[in-house]
C-alpha cells in the first residue's frame, strides 16, 4: 500500500466490514482518559481478543487536546516493514445538553466521524467512508442483525450480552434520556431478534 494520502483507499471493496480491521474510538479513548480534552498525552493503543484477551495488535499514539482548534492526534507503527507517522486532525461540535463533542477528521477525505479503521493491509486509519466498509451485521440474516444490535447497546452500557441478562443500569454521566432510548432500542431489537429466530426456525410460541 502507499504511504499517507496516497489515494490508495478507493480500492476496498464493499465485501470487506469493519470488524475484520482494527477500529479507534475517538469517544472511547477519552472516556477511558488514554485522550484527556485539555491535555497533551502519549502512550500505546492495545488491541486484545475478546475470548482470551491475547494481544493482537499495538500502535504508539500522542494527542494534543489542549486547543479545540489545532487538535490532533498522532499516530506511528509499522505496516509492511515500513514506519508509518501521521497526524490525524480533531474537531469539536456543541451538543444541544451542553459541552464539547470531540470528532475525528477523517485523514483521506476530510469527513468529521467519531471512529477510523484500518481494515486487512490498510496502511492508515481512515473512515468507513473512504474504505468502502460494510458492518458485519449488513451480511447478516434478520435475527442475527437484530440480535447484534441490541448486544451493542448492552455492551456499550458496560453490562453483559446476554439478552437474557439484566439490563445494565445507567452508566454515570449519561442523560436518562439517552439511557432510556438506548434502553429501548436494545429491547425491541431483542424482541425482533426472538420474532426472526421463530419464523426462521419455524417455531410456535
Amino acid at each position: 500500500m502507499g504511504g499517507v494520502g496516497s489515494g490508495s483507499w478507493y480500492r476496498w471493496n464493499s465485501k470487506t466490514t469493519v470488524e475484520d480491521g482494527l477500529t479507534i474510538d475517538l469517544c472511547k479513548l477519552i472516556r477511558h482518559k488514554l485522550v484527556v480534552p485539555g491535555k497533551h498525552v502519549s502512550g500505546p493503543l492495545i488491541w486484545n481478543r475478546v475470548r482470551d484477551g491475547e494481544k493482537v495488535a499495538s500502535i504508539g499514539y500522542e494527542a494534543n487536546l489542549i486547543n479545540p482548534d489545532t487538535a490532533w492526534m498522532r499516530l506511528y507503527y509499522t505496516h509492511s516493514g515500513k514506519p508509518v507517522d501521521y497526524r490525524v486532525h480533531l474537531t469539536t461540535t456543541r451538543p444541544n445538553y451542553g459541552g464539547l463533542r470531540w470528532w475525528f477528521l477523517c485523514p483521506s477525505i476530510g469527513t468529521r466521524v467519531a471512529k477510523l479503521y484500518a481494515p486487512p493491509n490498510g496502511d492508515i486509519f481512515a473512515s468507513r467512508k473512504a474504505y468502502n466498509l460494510a458492518y458485519q451485521s449488513q451480511h447478516e440474516i434478520p435475527m442475527f442483525r437484530h440480535l447484534t444490535t441490541a448486544q451493542d447497546i448492552r455492551q456499550r452500557l458496560g453490562g453483559s450480552t446476554r439478552t437474557d441478562d439484566p439490563f445494565p443500569a445507567r452508566p454515570k454521566g449519561m442523560h436518562w434520556k439517552t439511557y432510556r432510548k438506548l434502553k429501548d432500542k436494545s429491547e425491541q431489537a431483542a424482541q425482533r431478534s426472538n420474532i426472526a429466530a421463530a419464523a426462521y426456525f419455524g417455531w410456535q410460541f
